[in-house]
């Protein structure tokens, strides 16, 4: 597997616990309802691919986003590097994606047969085919908003083609429609519900709901189809908020709901409702250990990704239901 080592799966983690605009309350037809959803039992560590002078990714600068593919491959950006690691579906490694000159990967997003890569240098949404050649500018951010400068952090396609743009600097979230125009914009600066301090990740679910990874509030919100709040955990104003610095964030095919809190080195699951499930770091072991976990994704085989920026490795878990 090209260095990538393996546990044998013996034992549960350790861990496993039992536009703009605020509305505090939820509307009435909110589908937050994990009543028909099925939780993680346990998660357990699959393997790990590591920042060694040896293996053929490396070296690894800043890892900064990961993502998976339909056919279970997956691809690890390093923002530090501009490069993108793409490896096949038992693990091999494959080589590079072929990117233009000066790009810093924050993002990757698989749609179809497309790959949509958010570029931090130039501020703009680059599109690659299935095989990771770079085709085109899918979207220019400086021309969406004439207003403002927009400052991407995250971002996530839905089914319908709507992309969701974390604007960390204008604390907000923007939505275009399908034809690449602003459809919605959520949130501002602040700490009351439906406000942002610092949105570090975006994730649509499978009913296209909205999760929004809400760093200086130390919280997750979640938004329906027209940008209307439906719910979110304890922030930074409560007495207990249960993360430290979210960021990453990613669901599965149950609605679950995972978020790397990159402050307390672990990925916090949360029922699509929102409601705490388990936690994974922690207490693993020195070769598992999560420091500062930045993206997850979550792959075609029940397999967690999870990209690293302190050990700039990429740690895979694998998931299992009841």
């Amino acid at each position: 597997m090209c260095g990538a080592r393996l546990w044998l799966l013996l034992i549960p983690l350790a861990g496993v616990l039992s536009s703009c605009r605020a509305v505090p309350n939820p509307p009435p037809e909110s589908h937050l309802d994990s009543a028909h959803m099925l939780s993680p039992s346990s998660i357990l560590p699959y393997a790990i691919y590591e920042n060694l002078r040896t293996e053929p990714w490396a070296p690894l600068l800043r890892v900064s986003s990961v993502t998976t593919l339909s056919d279970a491959s997956f691809i690890l950006a390093d923002l530090g590097s501009g490069r993108m690691h793409r490896f096949d579906a038992e693990g091999f490694y494959q080589g590079g994606l072929d990117a233009p000159n000066g790009l810093r990967p924050l993002d990757i997003v698989p749609r179809g047969l497309r790959l949509f890569v958010l570029d931090a240098a130039s501020r703009r949404i680059l599109r690659f085919n299935a095989r990771g050649v770079f085709r085109d500018v899918f979207l220019d951010l400086s021309k969406l908003d004439p207003t403002s400068t927009i400052d991407p952090s995250a971002m996530d396609l839905d089914r319908d083609g709507r992309i969701a743009i974390a604007d960390v600097a204008n604390h907000r979230v923007i939505v275009t429609s399908p034809f690449l125009q602003i459809e919605t914009v959520v949130g501002e600066y602040g700490s009351f519900p439906g406000q942002f301090d610092e949105p570090r990740g975006v994730a649509f679910s499978r009913d296209g709901l909205l999760y929004v990874s809400d760093r200086g509030n130390r919280r997750v919100q979640v938004f329906d189809h027209t940008g209307f709040l439906v719910g979110a955990t304890n922030s930074v104003d409560s007495v207990a908020p249960l993360f430290i610095a979210p960021s990453g964030i990613t669901t599965d095919d149950y609605g679950n709901v995972y978020v790397c809190d990159a402050g307390a080195g672990a990925v916090v699951v949360l029922t699509p409702d929102l409601k705490f499930s388990m936690r994974v770091g922690g207490s693993d072991s020195l070769d598992t250990e999560l420091r500062r976990p930045v993206d997850c994704a979550f792959g075609a085989d029940q397999k967690l990704f999870v990209a690293d920026a302190s050990r700039n490795a990429l740690i895979v878990y694998e998931v299992f239901y009841p």
